[in-house]
């Protein structure tokens, strides 16, 4: 792979580009031969192999590295062992402790606000304004995220439909959610819960008599198959691990 392709990989989806550093730290990690510690710590999942881990990875940065302090270090590690901890699907650490639960993606996400950055109303508590901002901006990145995906989608599809069936004739244009937005929000970005249809697909198939509140339940297990197909045919796009997800969640409600 060369370099731009790797640049493309890694902007196609944030899941891409996690991958990437999971993949670059670890290899540092080796080849700078502290990894023995960061097993140790993935295979015990004690405090106490906790604690070795990072005091190890401490003082091999300060001893091999112009840092002269730990504070800085200390904020460095969680960034490192978070996203390894994930792909392991491991304890990490919380507020500089050892976590009491599995890492999840959510934590590896660099979104938080600035508050010195914006403007609070004086007849508003600092409670309000901070939900009230974070509520913003939440909503926010939602529309952004699938917004990006959606252009994703198109980008490698189009202007076929993933569906091959007698409807499929016609340039595809509408971006169908296979799992209802409306009733799976957590999921309503996935590239794997997103497909793209014929306007005749859409709005008669997966949507019946243009009904966008209804889900054809028998077209939705077309779309699913299909997706599948997709994965399969763009690995750098799709994720089968998100795909397994997206059916974990829909399935809860829709069950087959």
């Amino acid at each position: 792979m060369s370099c731009v392709e790797r640049y493309e990989y890694i902007a196609i989806r944030e899941r891409n580009a996690l991958v990437f550093l999971q993949v670059y730290l670890e290899k540092v990690i080796q080849d700078s031969e502290i990894w023995y510690l960061f097993e140790d710590f993935f295979t015990l999942q004690t405090k106490e192999s906790f604690y070795f881990l990072k005091e190890g990875y401490i003082n091999f940065i300060i001893n091999h590295t112009p840092i002269n302090g730990d504070i800085e270090v200390r904020r460095i590690f969680t960034k490192i062992l978070n996203p390894l901890a994930f792909k392991y699907k491991k304890y990490g650490t919380r507020r500089g402790y050892l976590s009491q639960t599995p890492i999840t993606l959510d934590e590896l996400y660099y979104n938080r606000i600035n508050w010195r950055d914006l403007n609070k109303d004086k007849n508003e508590t600092r409670k309000e304004f901070n939900e009230s901002q974070i509520d913003n901006k939440v909503i926010a990145y939602q529309k952004y995220s699938l917004q990006k995906a959606k252009k994703l989608i198109k980008k490698y599809h189009s202007p076929d439909s993933e569906v091959q069936d007698e409807f499929s004739y016609g340039e595809a244009t509408q971006i169908h959610h296979i799992f209802m937005q409306s009733e799976f929000p957590d999921i309503d970005s996935y590239l794997e819960n997103l497909i793209l249809l014929t306007a005749t697909q859409h709005l008669t198939k997966a949507h019946p008599h243009n009904n966008t509140r209804i889900i054809d339940r028998e077209y939705q297990k077309i779309c699913l198959d299909a997706k599948y197909q997709s994965i399969l045919k763009f690995p750098e796009l799709y994720s089968l691990e998100d795909f397994n997800y997206v059916k974990e969640i829909g399935q809860f409600q829709y069950p087959t």
